[in-house]
């Protein structure tokens, strides 16, 4: 018992460094070199796990391209250290452009486009959508067509995963479900290959079941508590909306839509979980992400930059004999109680969840810009490179025919259902980000997010300091506010676009 206390105090541990760390260098772009070594500055954000594949990365370009690569892992303070670098003029050669920046950097003359650099021919392999993304038509003022500004370090899917341990232990409680009629199916893929996806309430059921004390657990603080999920608003909501018909923004994202049907219902389906005890209660994502590294939680957000990190802890005998405890894989977000009597293959097709991108692009300061664009590409569309991250776990290829290829045929590849993250990237169930089409993202967390505490009062009955209101109450409260921000938002970035 010692062993196993010590083991997953050794997990907790590992889940916490995975936030990552970071060199406190300065990350500077200016032509430096070592000897006859050019060098780069290049600066990131990643995971643990993360960061031991991309330096086995960088090592091979050194050698091959006869340079020094400086990589450097940022904290959380990623985006304001990079800020403040931009603004001193000592930004490092490559770095991350997130999606609302794209044309932010190019009307400050910051990032230098790709075309001139790089075989543009040499892209069409990459997920389209993906590298649309970055491409920005100065004249035109228009997203998705014109130079490319960057490449996708990944075109990332945030699914749902579910530990399968979980599920075994309550097998008979949740058979008895479906045989009385309560569920529609058992949470795994059938014998056709359809994936298990449940309504609202269905799910809520579901989770309630997988909400137990487990006794071959060791004790946590106490507590040999297992939950069906843990989910928080910053961006677990963001299925759900979706899967009841609804939206964040409308289609020119010029107007908020908490106020709608169909935003209500999803937010109601969410908490309809709470509501029924199948949550944790905590709405904090890193104490949600540590009990699911733990095996308390049963289904719980997969990032497809997670998977690495998720299947060390499977494989890892010393800890998880035979995946007592930990056997992960990937899910469906649910979808609206209005599909209930929709089949099992009707339902493929109802569901949603969020689709995402981080680019790597170019300082116009860098002394060595053509050197910096190849290693961007290496990154992001050499074909071993991308088998060797996949492989890792670390993402979805961004080459399309490996990834709707081998990526799903090769036993090698990791988890057993990845065909969901492969189904979000092709368009099939993936939805973008509402806040990366925004100027800034103020109408969500301060328009939205910063008082959700109130609804957590109202269907938990706990008294967080504030006034409980129903999901219709809040959502028709903050309409307003979130409104005038995103107003405020639009009036901003036309004050600095060039061509207003």
């Amino acid at each position: 018992m010692k062993k196993l206390i010590s083991a997953m105090l050794a997990i907790l541990i590992m889940a916490s460094l995975c936030t990552g760390c970071g060199k406190k260098e300065k990350a500077s772009g200016a032509n430096n070199s070592q000897g006859d070594r050019p060098v780069l500055n290049v600066s990131v954000f990643a995971q643990e796990h993360e960061q031991a594949m991309y330096r086995e990365v960088i090592s091979q370009f050194e050698e091959k391209f006869n340079c020094t690569v400086n990589f450097q892992v940022a904290g959380d303070q990623y985006w304001p250290e990079l800020e403040a670098a931009l603004t001193a003029n000592a930004a490092p050669d490559v770095f991350y452009l997130g999606l609302g920046d794209v044309k932010r950097r190019v009307w400050a003359d910051k990032i230098v486009a790709l075309d001139d650099l790089l075989d543009v021919n040499s892209l069409n392999r990459i997920w389209p959508e993906a590298l649309n993304l970055y491409r920005y038509d100065v004249e035109k003022d228009k997203l998705g067509e014109g130079k490319i500004w960057a490449l996708p370090k990944d075109f990332s899917a945030v699914s749902m995963t579910v530990n399968k341990a979980i599920i075994e232990k309550r097998r008979p409680e949740i058979e008895a479900l479906v045989k009385n009629g309560t569920l529609p199916f058992f949470p795994e893929i059938d014998k056709n290959g359809n994936l298990p996806v449940y309504t609202f309430t269905e799910f809520a059921i579901l989770c309630k079941t997988l909400t137990f004390e487990d006794p071959t657990l060791p004790d946590t603080a106490g507590s040999k508590q297992v939950y069906g999920t843990h989910l928080w608003e910053d961006f677990c909501l963001q299925p759900f909306i979706w899967g009841a018909g609804g939206d964040y923004l409308n289609e020119d994202a010029t107007k908020v839509l908490f106020d709608t049907p169909e935003f209500i219902e999803g937010y109601e389906g969410f908490m309809k979980i709470v509501e029924m005890g199948g949550s944790g209660l905590s709405t904090d994502e890193v104490t949600g992400y540590l009990k699911f590294l733990a095996g308390r939680v049963a289904y719980f957000p997969c990032g497809t930059w997670d998977v690495g990190a998720f299947q060390a802890i499977e494989d890892d005998e010393s800890i998880n004999p035979g995946k007592s405890w930990f056997d992960f894989d990937l899910a469906p977000w649910p979808i609206s109680d209005r599909y209930s009597n929709l089949s099992i293959e009707q339902r493929q097709d109802k569901w949603f969840g969020r689709v995402d991108s981080i680019g790597y692009c170019v300082s116009k300061q860098s002394g060595n810009q053509k050197l910096a664009a190849e290693l961007a590409y290496v990154l992001s569309a050499d074909d071993e490179v991308q088998r060797f991250l996949a492989k890792r776990g670390g993402q979805v290829p961004n080459i399309v025919s490996m990834a709707e290829g081998e990526y799903l045929t090769d036993n090698s590849y990791f988890p057993e259902s990845r065909i969901v993250f492969v189904r979000m990237l092709q368009g099939k169930n993936g939805h973008r980000v509402p806040t990366s089409l925004t100027f800034n993202a103020i109408w969500h967390t301060e328009g939205f997010i910063s008082g959700v505490d109130s609804v957590w009062s109202y269907y938990e009955g706990i008294d967080k300091g504030v006034k409980p209101m129903s999901v219709s109450e809040y959502c028709r409260s903050v309409q307003a506010k979130a409104q005038d921000l995103l107003d405020q938002a639009i009036q901003d970035e036309a004050a600095i676009n060039p061509n207003k």
